[in-house]
């Protein structure tokens, strides 16, 4: 190999890494996003270092949450419902366009009712709902921030979902 084609597999390794490591990132606000409304610890810190200033979080009756400030007020309002929840997402696809990127992801999440939610004559206290989140991201001197973030919600089963819907309704 010469030193010509060294140096352009030198520059496509630095370009495939470079990508690789925004995708990582990008993944993480994701995975940042589930982790403090699973483990209760929504704050306007976290929001922020997930969301761009002007990002929104769109709740599934598609309702627009702007600015981490308004997304940390909502989600810790609306996930104060639950004992417990948790999120697992997989199948991560990411597309670039310049500084921007897609990010579609598989999600399913299971949410505990707390004991002032339930329903004291059903043995469900719980229910479990799968879809996809779909988010946009941008990248800033911060690094990557959602922009946009979007759960489409595809089925739902168990105990009190006419109650997430009268919530949603609010």
């Amino acid at each position: 190999m010469n030193e010509k084609e060294t140096k352009q597999q030198e520059q496509t390794k630095a370009i495939e890494a470079t990508e690789l490591a925004d995708r990582v990132q990008i993944s993480e606000l994701l995975s940042r996003f589930c982790s403090v409304i699973d483990d209760k610890r929504i704050n306007v810190e976290t929001m922020a270092a997930t969301f761009t200033p002007d990002g929104r979080f769109v709740a599934p009756n598609g309702a627009a949450i702007v600015g981490p400030e308004a997304i940390a007020a909502d989600r810790i309002k609306s996930f104060s419902r639950f004992r417990a929840t948790h999120h697992v997402t997989s199948d991560h696809i990411i597309d670039f366009d310049g500084d921007t990127a897609r990010l579609r992801a598989n999600m399913t999440a299971m949410h505990l009712w707390s004991d002032e939610e339930s329903d004291p004559r059903s043995l469900q206290t719980h229910f479990v709902a799968g879809g996809v989140f779909e988010a946009v991201a941008v990248c800033n001197a911060d690094g990557w921030r959602f922009s946009e973030l979007k759960p489409r919600i595809t089925w739902r089963t168990g105990a009190g979902i006419s109650a997430v819907a009268k919530f949603h309704r609010k």
